[in-house]
């Protein structure tokens, strides 16, 4: 873990017996991640404005928007375990969130296509007064892309719900050539992290 911050006490933000973690996120993936994971869950979102502000690092975007989520899900939920995440893609100085159409995806390949970019996940379990967040990261290596490549993608995988335009987990091989770093951070949470926290 990283650029981790933590109100105490971190035991609050252990789940106890059979108690439920609200997820404050719609994201299937990361729903998917923790259900596998065998944690019972309960999905609440908040509408929260995802536009970085003036001058704003990628990092402090995601950790930002992480504890926006889990704090307005939190506070209609007092006592409650609330998960919060927020994920994006730095790259060339530049902040990847979920392209608007499909040439802005093809474009976002286009620009990962044989290089390095990284994915940045910001995370933010919050109960009442007890509070962590922290930063994941994960080196991706995209492979050498052409136009046809990138169209047999878009023709297997949906790329505008998704930051970067792509899910490794969907048919990555065709433009993944490794990582360095958690795989689950990649598709949108790092639940290894998550469970030495919750106690799963």
């Amino acid at each position: 873990m990283a650029a981790a911050t933590a109100i105490t006490p971190i035991s609050a933000l252990r789940l106890a017996g059979d108690e439920t973690l609200v997820l404050a996120s719609a994201s299937p993936r990361r729903r998917e991640l923790l259900v596998r994971a065998g944690v019972p869950l309960e999905i609440r979102t908040a509408d929260i404005p995802e536009a970085p502000q003036a001058g704003e690092s990628p990092e402090a975007l995601v950790l930002r928007l992480a504890s926006a989520k889990a704090r307005a899900v939190a506070a209609a939920m007092p006592g409650r375990l609330v998960l919060g995440a927020d994920t994006v893609i730095a790259f060339a100085g530049q902040i990847f969130g979920k392209p608007a159409d499909l040439p802005a995806a093809r474009a976002m390949l286009r620009a990962f296509a044989g290089r390095e970019h990284t994915v940045l996940t910001g995370v933010c379990l919050l109960r009442d007064c007890a509070e962590h967040c922290w930063l994941a990261r994960t080196t991706v290596r995209f492979r050498a892309l052409d136009d046809a490549v990138i169209d047999g993608y878009f023709a297997l995988v949906n790329p505008l719900d998704k930051a970067g335009a792509y899910g490794i987990q969907e048919h990555g091989e065709m433009i993944v050539a490794g990582i360095d770093g958690l795989l689950s951070n990649v598709i949108g949470l790092p639940v290894e992290e998550v469970l030495a926290l919750v106690g799963r």
